[in-house]
């Protein structure tokens, strides 16, 4: 007997022959990406992918990586029918213990001199022999055996853990996402991910108007980010030097429209450097006064590439929610002081023409076109 984790994803079997065979092959080196530092093997059937592993961190590394709809940790056997009953038996006897109800759900691809019901009804008295204290439940078991026969190999496994789904990582392009450390930005940039995209994060360090600890906690938001993807990198930008501008010289109510017009502005830049289709935000619309229809038409007028929003329909609860579910919302929520920079009274409707000239009157090409320092920040880092 061998322990396999079986790897089952889902859009990818929809595309065309040469589509899928293309995404296949960035999901498994996705996977090897995710499962840096342990031991296995790699193998690919049709609609599967196999990793031959006994690490016990295998199933949550694999369930994290995009692309993957569940997997399976799963004892391997030859597709026989006393090898699948001798391993169905071992595997009860550890579900069972204590007794508890249970059902056995067969599965089969390509020829066998058996069907799926012979393997249900053969390992449904067998598991009763070994386990007398247990009963069959077909309807709501305690537990279920299944078991997959595809070819000459059957595996015989207990659960299924759900993946992220979605599409593997860098099959869709690059992105650069706009991480401030707070609750939305995170979510947005998971959510393009999950989409394909590979994304590259940027941070803008708001020193004096924030402190270290937003800083830090960007970082500990893009770690965890980096366990869907390993392979991450941070850009962190000193922004303070623009907002003071802002702040100093321009009309107090457009200091947030302008802060994200200048962000865009360096975003774009880097998109050029590391061939980037289109920027990512955390907005949702309403939320903060920067984030009404008539000022996002305004911030996204500086852009050539197109501005991805994936929260924009969303409310603060689904957002929260989604936050939580991938592991970032704890680590968002941290004491950190926020940007200081904001107005007593934003604007909500700004006009195009006062920005401009605000703009105008603060030469911002030349302030944000000056050469900024990127600290660069890996994953592993």
């Amino acid at each position: 007997m061998a322990k396999t984790v079986i790897v089952r994803y889902g859009e990818l079997a929809l595309k065309s022959e040469r589509v899928r065979r293309r995404f296949e092959q960035r999901l498994v080196g996705n996977i090897r990406l995710a499962l840096r530092g342990l031991s296995y093997k790699i193998r690919k059937e049709r609609g599967r992918i196999f990793v031959d592993t006994r690490s016990a961190a295998a199933v949550a590394c694999l369930a994290k990586v995009p692309g993957v709809v569940s997997v399976s940790h799963a004892t391997r056997v030859e597709a026989t029918i006393g090898a699948i009953r001798r391993a169905a038996v071992k595997v009860a006897r550890r579900a069972l213990r204590g007794g508890g109800s249970f059902a056995v759900r067969a599965s089969r691809v390509g020829e066998h001199p058996f069907s799926s019901h012979e393997i249900n009804e053969v390992l449904g008295s067998a598991i009763l022999e070994a386990v007398p204290e247990s009963g069959v439940d077909l309807s709501n078991p305690d537990r279920t055996i299944f078991v997959e026969v595809r070819g000459g190999d059957a595996y015989v496994f207990t659960e299924k853990v759900l993946g992220v789904g979605g599409l593997p990582v860098g099959t869709q392009g690059n992105v650069v996402a706009l991480l401030s450390g707070g609750i939305d930005s995170p979510v947005a940039a998971y959510l393009m991910m999950k989409r394909g995209c590979l994304i590259v994060p940027i941070f803008f360090d708001n020193r004096p108007y924030a402190d270290e600890r937003a800083r830090r906690r960007a970082i500990s938001v893009f770690k965890e980010l980096a366990k869907f993807y390993p392979g991450l990198e941070l850009r962190v930008v000193p922004f303070g030097r623009i907002l003071r501008a802002f702040v100093e010289k321009a009309p107090r109510g457009l200091t947030c429209v302008l802060c994200k017009r200048a962000m865009l502005r360096v975003a774009e830049r880097v998109a050029g450097r590391v061939n980037a289709r289109a920027l990512v935000t955390g907005e949702s619309l309403g939320q903060v006064a920067s984030q009404t229809l008539v000022n996002l038409n305004v911030i996204d007028e500086v852009s050539k590439l197109p501005v991805l929003r994936p929260l924009i329909g969303m409310d603060k609860v689904e957002i929260e929610r989604a936050a939580r579910a991938i592991g970032t919302f704890e680590l968002s929520i941290k004491p950190a002081v926020g940007c200081s920079a904001v107005p007593r009274y934003p604007t909500t409707q700004a006009k195009k023409e006062e920005v401009l000239d605000a703009e105008s009157k603060l030469g911002i090409q030349a302030l944000v076109g000056e050469e900024l320092e990127e600290e660069l920040i890996r994953a592993g880092g």
